[in-house]
């Protein structure tokens, strides 16, 4: 019977001798271009009933092998992506949380004052992260010049902010649940100067530390041997332990109130959880996996990028959640201003139905005849 011959493609696979209408499966090209392939995986011509061979060839499983460099970008490409996709995010949300707190007057307690803060701390990182990545190129680093430096000092200063106000709401929530101590006593100003004054200092002093030692690439990264940045991270880690006491304290009292009530086991253990879950973030125990090693292992490596990622851009986000969109006393403020703005609207579109009556015929013949009487 008629037969395709023998015949070789424009990527150089040999295709044998075939009979008619058979689909004929080639392994992949070992290189094509420089690339290297996946040579398990085939290709697929088929020898049409005319005995020549199929002009198209399907080589759709032929997959690139990438190299570690390739690997690297791509990664790098999508942590990028990461990064961009969750401090947008985080900046909406935190945007909207500042607004709720500014317009909600009536619930302007210490506690949700702190939140407030730490929303605001959030929302100045992430607007100058966005400034970093904007304006920081490769010859703006090289040329170091002032304004770089100062924005770079402009996002550790909101970086350590966020940490410190953070240490704000585990002070309060060991204060109140541990010391139980009364929260009436707290002013304001102690967590003003824990989280605005107290890292202006520890910025300044590694700003002067970086002028004279690791005066270079607008402050970014470190020089071998080093170690001017341990003057604002070490700080950071101080009061991360701190909280980390904190939390374990307040989970302890939490647990041993939960034990002594008359509750059962399971709702015991599941508040305990509820409770944990909702201060890890809280309280910042979260920044702890970024001065994680992840290792050489290439997996865990592209674990650590990503994870490290996304829990960075998104950190705003969550931090919105927790204290202002679950936040009873908001959502309640929210609801009594939305009931009231409809009972307002109500109200208005009534009396302008009212107003917008024609008086009927009877009612002025009626009137008439009043007057007629009188008369």
């Amino acid at each position: 019977g008629p037969q395709c011959n023998a015949s070789v493609d424009l990527i150089g696979t040999c295709w044998p001798r075939s009979a008619v209408g058979l689909l004929v499966a080639r392994p992949c090209p070992e290189y094509f271009y420089g690339v290297r392939y996946n040579t398990t995986n085939n290709g697929y011509r088929e020898c049409l009933a005319n005995g020549s061979w199929a002009a198209r060839v399907n080589y759709s499983q032929c997959q690139e092998i990438l190299s570690e460099e390739k690997k690297s970008k791509l990664h790098y490409h999508i942590a990028v992506i990461i990064n961009y996709l969750g401090h947008c995010v985080s900046l909406g949300a935190l945007l909207v949380a500042f607004i709720l707190f500014m317009r909600l007057r009536s619930i302007r307690c210490l506690r949700n004052i702190i939140h407030w803060n730490l929303i605001t701390a959030f929302i100045l990182r992430n607007a100058t992260w966005f400034v970093v990545q904007l304006t920081m190129n490769p010859e703006v680093h090289e040329s170091n010049v002032v304004w770089c430096r100062l924005v770079t000092a402009a996002y550790n200063y909101f970086h350590v902010t966020n940490f410190f106000w953070m240490f704000g709401e585990g002070c309060y929530l060991h204060t109140a649940i541990v010391l139980t101590y009364s929260t009436d006593k707290l002013r304001k100003w102690m967590f003003i100067c824990i989280g605005w004054c107290i890292p202006f200092p520890i910025i300044v002093a590694w700003a002067i530390g970086k002028l004279y030692y690791d005066n270079e690439k607008c402050w970014f990264g470190k020089r071998a041997g080093v170690y001017t940045d341990y003057i604002y991270q070490g700080p950071m880690i101080l009061v991360l332990l701190i909280n980390f006491i904190f939390l374990f304290n307040i989970v302890r009292i939490l647990m041993t109130k939960l034990r002594a009530s008359t509750t059962s086991e399971t709702i015991q253990y599941r508040k305990a959880v509820k409770a944990t879950l909702v201060l890890l973030p809280l309280l910042g125990i979260t920044y702890m996996l970024f001065f994680v090693n992840p290792g050489e292992d290439e997996i865990s490596r592209i674990v650590f990028i990503y994870f490290n990622s996304f829990l960075e851009s998104f950190q705003g986000f969550f931090v919105s959640v927790f204290y202002c969109f679950l936040n009873s006393e908001v959502r309640s403020a929210v609801r009594k201003r939305w009931h009231r703005w409809q009972d307002k609207h109500s109200i208005r579109a009534r009396v302008a139905r009212a107003m917008s009556i024609p008086t009927s015929p009877t009612r002025v013949s009626f009137h008439s005849i009043k007057q007629s009487t009188a008369v």
